[in-house]
């Protein structure tokens, strides 16, 4: 992987400081947020799959027997055992056992982790933006304006957390059609290539530029409406860069479409996901962007709860083959930092509908090509799915040692990926958290 710059920390903060002292002018000087036409993102690449919902991670990567005298954690116990590959133990479903043995010893799977909620929004925002409290960005936010905060693409959404706490603006895409729209706006969508005539073109333009003059007149007009204005127009100004995007979208029979899968009863849920990685790691070979949410849907199982996420978990291990052949076939692959997650995990035991309800206890699955750091578990539960507490030096069991939560999950990968200093100097920093060696290929198992 293509490490972070030391002294890029610097430059950013720079770029903060002008950015701020920019918004602050009551008129809008000029204001570089592309750089120049040829200058494409080639650094690390930070991609996060939200498993929408909460899912049961005792059913992929922290897999439970059943205990005598308690209720049953998982039906599958009753007749298998966990697999293994390598040093990382699974569930016995869906295609499990495949995902591993191909990915397991590229990936760091990090047990135990208390969300300490039952609510999917806070969950979600816990997660993924390392607090539980509101107005605090995503870790790809964090990334992306650390990394190419003058790209157009930054930061690209099709699903997940997408806070950005206004340290970085985000595109969210509903599929890669309205990639195309947005990278060749002068190409008809329904008609296959054929392009608008000239005038007509020119005639949109000319109508969105008077708009943007007609509401940069206004009278006190706020320092942020400005600073977006003028963001627009520069955007606007440098849109050529958006075609190489366009040249690298295939016709519209050679992308991924939309997937419908038996989801048990009689019930089919659809997911776009292959879809959202094939636009994701389309908009980082461009060099337009760094980051990217992606996210899967349907893990909110109160019911049915073992057919669904079997389903869910299949789909899971076969999109996952996608995205990193197809990041390979880019060139991609070697530079992509991909973390999964959920709002939390899902209880020990079913309830009458044969559903699993909510439970604080979940996982993260880090992977990264040819980590030195994979093929390792950190963190740990009880045979109940009861976070216990690990050495912050060594990462053992540790009674009187620390409870993991997102907020250490996220400081370790913000040092890790190289902003966390960025962070702080943003007032996102986690400098109250107990840092954790998750990424020292000799801690732990």
């Amino acid at each position: 992987m293509i490490k972070a710059d030391s002294n890029k920390s610097l430059t950013r903060r720079g770029l903060l400081r002008t950015a701020v002292a920019s918004a602050l002018l009551p008129a809008m000087p000029a204001f570089r947020v592309w750089g120049n036409e040829q200058e494409f993102y080639q650094g690390p690449l930070l991609i996060t799959l939200q498993l929408d919902g909460g899912a049961d991670v005792t059913q992929l990567c922290d897999p439970k027997v059943n205990t005598p005298g308690e209720p049953a954690i998982n039906h599958w116990a009753d007749s298998s055992d966990p697999g293994q590959a390598g040093n990382l133990l699974y569930a016995p479903i869906a295609d499990n056992q495949r995902l591993f043995e191909r990915f397991g010893f590229d990936t760091l799977v990090v047990n135990g982790v208390d969300s300490q909620t039952n609510s999917h929004e806070t969950g979600r925002i816990y997660n993924w933006t390392g607090s539980n409290a509101e107005g605090k960005p995503s870790l790809a936010a964090l990334h992306a304006a650390y990394q190419s905060p003058e790209q157009p693409l930054a930061y690209a959404v099709y699903g997940g957390v997408s806070r950005t706490a206004g340290i970085i603006s985000y595109n969210r895409f509903a599929n890669l059609e309205s990639l195309r729209t947005l990278a060749l706006p002068g190409i008809e969508p329904w008609s296959g290539d054929r392009r608008r005539p000239e005038a007509e073109v020119a005639q949109a333009h000319a109508i969105v530029a008077k708009d943007v003059s007609r509401l940069l007149a206004q009278p006190g007009l706020s320092p942020r409406k400005r600073l977006s204005l003028a963001r627009f127009t520069e955007a606007r100004e440098r849109r050529g860069n958006l075609e190489v995007l366009g040249d690298l979208i295939p016709p519209q029979d050679e992308v991924m479409r939309e997937e419908e899968f038996d989801r048990g009863g009689g019930e089919t849920f659809w997911s776009n996901l292959k879809q959202q990685m094939h636009s994701a790691l389309l908009v980082c070979k461009s060099g337009l962007g760094s980051s990217a949410d992606l996210s899967l849907s349907g893990f909110d199982t109160h019911d049915d709860h073992d057919v669904q996420h079997e389903a869910l978990y299949t789909h899971l291990a076969d999109a996952l083959d996608f995205f990193w052949d197809y990041a390979e076939e880019l060139g991609l692959a070697d530079r992509i930092l991909l973390v999964i997650g959920s709002d939390f995990g899902r209880t020990n035991f079913y309830n009458d509908g044969n559903g699993k309800d909510h439970w604080p206890i979940g996982s993260y699955m880090i992977m990264e090509k040819n980590a030195p750091w994979g093929n390792r578990v950190v963190g740990l539960t009880d045979e109940l799915h009861f976070a216990r507490g690990i050495n912050a030096e060594t990462l053992k069991e540790d009674p009187n040692g620390v409870y993991m939560t997102p907020s250490h999950v996220h400081k370790a990968i913000q040092q890790y990926m190289g902003f966390d200093l960025f962070a702080e100097d943003l007032g996102h920093g986690l400098s109250d958290v107990e840092p954790l060696p998750l990424f020292d290929p000799f801690k732990a198992s």
